[in-house]
């Protein structure tokens, strides 16, 4: 069941990761989906120990091995993700915070398991890709997120 995490971020911490989304020019990569949105890999410039993925982290659990990451995802207008699970293997499930960086104009809402899930900027959400549906509602406007997650 997904949770929310109100407040996980602090206004200063949401201003820190948007000026490093914003100036990071290159390491963009398109998401798994394909359908508009942008990922970009931050775990060699973000370890383990930093305190938002720590605070990730110790939200997630302790990651198998190091089956952990984290990363911004951008998405641009029309982009959306179409209802899936994201599969873990070795016997782990998948757990992932994602905190909202910058809300789309309008759309950009995020369902799990068919339910809703209203985030303002500075919010997360704690869930599990390996065992909720999850997708993402068309953008219209900017839409960034900040992501941690692991193989549990």
């Amino acid at each position: 069941m997904a949770e929310v995490l109100t407040s996980f971020l602090s206004p200063a911490e949401v201003a820190e990761l948007r000026a490093h989304a914003e100036r990071a020019t290159t390491g963009w990569k398109p998401g798994r989906q394909h359908t508009g949105y942008d990922i970009l890999p931050l775990r060699d410039v973000m370890t383990r120990d930093s305190p938002l993925v720590a605070r990730g982290l110790a939200k997630v659990g302790v990651p198998f091995e190091e089956y952990w990451d984290v990363y911004f995802i951008r998405y641009e207008d029309g982009a959306y993700i179409p209802p899936h699970t994201d599969p873990a293997e070795h016997g782990r499930t998948h757990r992932r915070i994602n905190a909202v960086l910058t809300q789309a104009s309008s759309g950009g809402e995020l369902f799990v398991d068919g339910t809703k899930i209203d985030l303002a900027v500075g919010d997360a959400v704690l869930f599990s890709p390996s065992g909720e549906v999850h997708e993402v509602s068309k953008v219209q406007g900017p839409r960034l997120l900040f992501s941690v997650g692991a193989w549990v």
